[in-house]
């Protein structure tokens, strides 16, 4: 792993089952010298079993396992109202993170499918009530499963995980839709999991985690033995292969997703100034902007890809040379982030110059601004040194730019973003309009103003922010497909 990557988090496992006990101190101790920082492991509460004390014992005495406590679908017969009372007051304790594991099982059927809806209920009431996560279990039930969760949420989000994911894109985004984000286990790695590919593949790096379901569930190449926390990897390295990221990127984004789950803040040490995503490495410039996009995150959720980006002051130049290294590790160097990067338009051009000395490929994302910003065209201070500029363009016209962007120098500035781009064709080798994707936006439009120009045209991909519940949901910037940052 990369300097400065986060650890792993296995979101799903069962170390309190007998497969463990003849080992369950070493495979602990596996998992922490395979960099998994975190366990979580899933009590599955029943009044013939001991789940739940067994569970709370290895807690209690390992730093690195946390627990969920809930009552199987397994054992929904169970679960009355004052047993689920009962093993909810488990919440309250400081290492339960979840409640749950619930849901519908309706493949072995161990309970009646009567008792698996109750039971999913009440966990649903309870976790929205005290609003706390919750871990959801689907095999063979998803119109069952939907219903309840449509009924429940009373147009609410959840917050929880879809565990152990193994449907298509079409289930992915069904879940989706109420908040869920999908955990993806050792399934991913098997020769007959091309729909779960195609699920993970369509789904954003903010929607998803990673887990083993241990003891079961054992990754490719080690299918058919006993599963375990150390064996993660291989779902991170499957799932990198299948969303074309480094396992880099799916370690920082999996473990931010479930540290936001369980209302763990961000962990940055000061300001980001440079942020790896695949193999291109991104220079956080700056954090103001002359634009004040609807769709935009960077006041309300600041992240990108696992970073955040809020910046607290705007740092000299020779940090960012010290941050970046050698260039020449990466396919380019991008100047980006939540802020216009042309509002510092003598630093740019000094980064540019030093790193072009040094051999590095060069692109600018940019709303197109910069003229307004200076008063002249900047195009010829920054054309000798990039390879490629991206310019926001983000509506067709310029009455829907007024409504969309919302830039602080008002009427001109669309058909200034427009002089830009006309600037840049012919003296920067790769000039591209990129819009997000939200309803209110004609992508068409975008498209053929993009031709009428002679440039490249790319869609970002529409993102929810945190605590957005409506204009479909918010953008962001995971995968630098979206808003802000891309």
């Amino acid at each position: 792993m990369a300097d400065g990557v986060e650890m792993i988090v296995d979101s799903h496992a069962h170390l309190d089952l007998p497969q463990y006990d003849s080992d369950r101190l070493d495979v602990i101790q596996r998992a922490r010298d395979a960099g998994v920082s975190k366990i979580l492991t899933v009590a599955m509460a029943s009044p013939e079993r001991s789940s739940i004390r067994n569970t709370m014992e290895l807690v209690e005495k390992h730093d690195s396992v946390y627990a969920a406590v809930g009552i199987h679908p397994h054992d929904a017969s169970s679960a009355s109202p004052a047993f689920l009372d009962e093993v909810s007051r488990w919440m309250e304790h400081p290492k339960v993170l979840f409640f749950g594991e619930t849901g519908l099982d309706f493949h072995y059927r161990n309970s009646p499918k009567d008792k698996q809806k109750d039971a999913f209920r009440m966990h649903l009431q309870m976790a929205m009530q005290r609003n706390f996560p919750i871990i959801i279990h689907c095999r063979d039930a998803w119109q069952d499963l939907f219903e309840i969760l449509e009924r429940e949420s009373k147009g609410n989000k959840y917050r929880g995980i879809l565990h152990n994911f193994a449907g298509n894109p079409e289930l992915a985004k069904r879940c989706a839709s109420f908040g869920l984000k999908m955990s993806f286990s050792g399934i991913l790695t098997f020769k007959d999991s091309d729909d779960i590919m195609n699920a993970a593949k369509s789904l954003r790096l903010d929607q998803i985690l990673v887990e083993t379901d241990s003891p079961y569930a054992a990754p490719a190449p080690h299918r058919a033995s006993r599963n375990e926390p150390s064996y993660v990897l291989e779902v991170v390295k499957a799932l990198a292969r299948v969303k074309e990221v480094t396992t880099d990127d799916i370690i920082r984004n999996t473990t931010f997703n479930f540290r936001r789950l369980v209302g763990e803040a961000p962990r940055e040490s000061g300001d980001v100034l440079v942020y790896a995503i695949r193999d291109s490495l991104y220079v956080n410039l700056t954090y103001d902007c002359t634009a004040n996009c609807v769709f935009c995150r960077r006041e309300m959720d600041p992240i990108a890809s696992g970073y955040n980006l809020r910046l607290e002051t705007n740092p000299p130049v020779e940090d960012y040379i010290q941050a970046i290294g050698d260039p020449r590790r990466y396919s380019e160097i991008v100047f980006c982030g939540f802020g216009e990067p042309t509002l510092r338009i003598a630093e740019l051009v000094e980064l540019c110059r030093i790193l072009k000395s040094q051999g590095a490929r060069l692109r600018l994302n940019t709303n197109g601004h910069g003229n307004l910003l200076h008063g002249r065209n900047i195009v010829p201070e920054i054309a000798p040194y990039l390879d490629e500029v991206s310019i926001s363009i983000d509506a067709p016209d310029a009455e829907c730019y007024l409504k969309i962007v919302r830039p602080q120098f008002g009427k001109t500035t669309f058909q200034s973003v427009i002089d830009f781009t006309k600037a840049c064709v012919g003296v920067i080798p790769i000039v591209t309009l990129t819009a997000v994707d939200i309803p209110a936006v004609d992508m068409d439009a975008c498209r053929r103003l993009a031709r009428e120009l002679n440039v490249n045209f790319r869609v970002r991909e529409y993102q929810p922010m945190v605590g957005s519940t409506d204009f479909a949901q918010g953008p962001g910037a995971p995968d630098e497909k979206s808003s802000g940052v891309g």
